[in-house]
C-alpha cells in the first residue's frame, strides 16, 4: 500500500500562510495601538506637567493665563483627536482578529479533514495487511495439510 497522502496538503499548507499574514498584520495593528496609548499617555503627563508648573507661580501675568487657555482648548481637540484615532485604530484590532480568527477556522477544518483521512487511511491500511497476513496463514496452512 502506497504511504499517506493528503491531496489537500497545498491548500492547507496556503491556508496557513494565510493564517500567518493575518497574524502579522494583526500584530501590527496592536502595536500601533499600543504606540498610540504610549503617546496619549506621554500627551497628558506633559500637559499636566505645563499647568501644574504655570499655576504653582504667585503670580500668573495675563498674557500667560491667555496662553494657559489656549493651550487648553488645543489639548482638548488634541484629547478629541486621540480619542478617535483610539476608536479607530481598536476597530482595525478588533476587525483584523475577526480575520484572524477565519483564518484559523479555515486551517482548522482542513487539519480535522487531513485527520480524518489519516484515520481512514490507517484503517484501510491494517485492513490490508490483516488480509495479507490471513491469505499468507492459509496458503501455509494448505501446503501443510
Amino acid at each position: 500500500m502506497r504511504s499517506f497522502q493528503f491531496r489537500l496538503d497545498r491548500v492547507l499548507s496556503w491556508r496557513g500562510k494565510q493564517l500567518k499574514m493575518e497574524e502579522n498584520r494583526l500584530a501590527a495593528c496592536l502595536d500601533a495601538l499600543h504606540t498610540l496609548e504610549r503617546a496619549i499617555a506621554r500627551f497628558r503627563a506633559e500637559r499636566l506637567v505645563v499647568e501644574r508648573d504655570l499655576l504653582q507661580l504667585r503670580s500668573i501675568p495675563a498674557a500667560e493665563f491667555i496662553n494657559l487657555s489656549r493651550y487648553r482648548l488645543r489639548a482638548q481637540k488634541q484629547e478629541i483627536e486621540f480619542g478617535e484615532q483610539r476608536q479607530r485604530s481598536e476597530k482595525a484590532v478588533g476587525d483584523q482578529r475577526a480575520l484572524v480568527q477565519k483564518a484559523q477556522q479555515r486551517v482548522m477544518l482542513l487539519e480535522k479533514l487531513r485527520d480524518r483521512r489519516l484515520v481512514e487511511y490507517r484503517y484501510a491500511r491494517d485492513r490490508e495487511l490483516e488480509e495479507v497476513a490471513a491469505e499468507a496463514h492459509l496458503s501455509r496452512w494448505s501446503r501443510e495439510n
